[in-house]
């Protein structure tokens, strides 16, 4: 595990087989690179299906609102569901009652914002992701080969995605 400052860039290499933990006090954050070109189905509240496409570089990450192993391996089967099974992601409408039940929620792309003062599972735009208090404000960039992490990360550590 290492520590690094509040407001620190630093950049890390993942390689495809493996995923990058971002800890908190109250949540974790796990993120993967694409490792391929990726068709990424997104359902919106409006019954409309949006695609988002992938490239090998572009990331995949998902914020929990817990932290410790279960957590971590619910956190790497998410991201295989949606790598390997190319398992959609689901929009929820506005003041669904199921957002406050999520455990989990997903984001992808290039680069992406953690914010605690969104609703969980409401937003289609996939530079943006509710995130605990502690990892609110980190941004989370594609870089080669890995991610530049910049922001309130101070704990982290990578592990075998499968």
């Amino acid at each position: 595990m290492s520590v690094m400052p509040v407001r620190e860039s630093r950049s890390i290499r993942i390689r495809d087989n493996e995923i990058l933990f971002l800890m908190g006090k109250s949540s974790t954050v796990g993120i993967a690179r694409s490792s391929h070109n990726l068709h990424l189905f997104i359902g919106m509240p409006e019954k409309e299906e949006i695609v988002q496409f992938l490239d090998p570089d572009d990331l995949i990450v998902v914020s929990a609102f817990d932290t410790g192993e279960k957590i971590e391996k619910g956190i790497k089967a998410l991201i295989y569901l949606i790598k390997e099974i190319k398992s959609p992601i689901v929009v929820l409408p506005e003041n669904h009652p199921t957002s406050n039940r999520l455990k989990m929620v997903v984001a992808s792309g290039d680069h992406i914002r953690l914010n605690c003062n969104i609703v969980p599972g409401t937003h289609p735009e996939q530079d943006i992701l509710c995130s605990g208090d502690d990892l609110s404000g980190t941004e989370i960039n594609s870089v080669k080969n890995g991610v530049e992490i910049i922001g309130n990360a101070s704990r982290n550590k990578i592990d075998k995605l499968a």
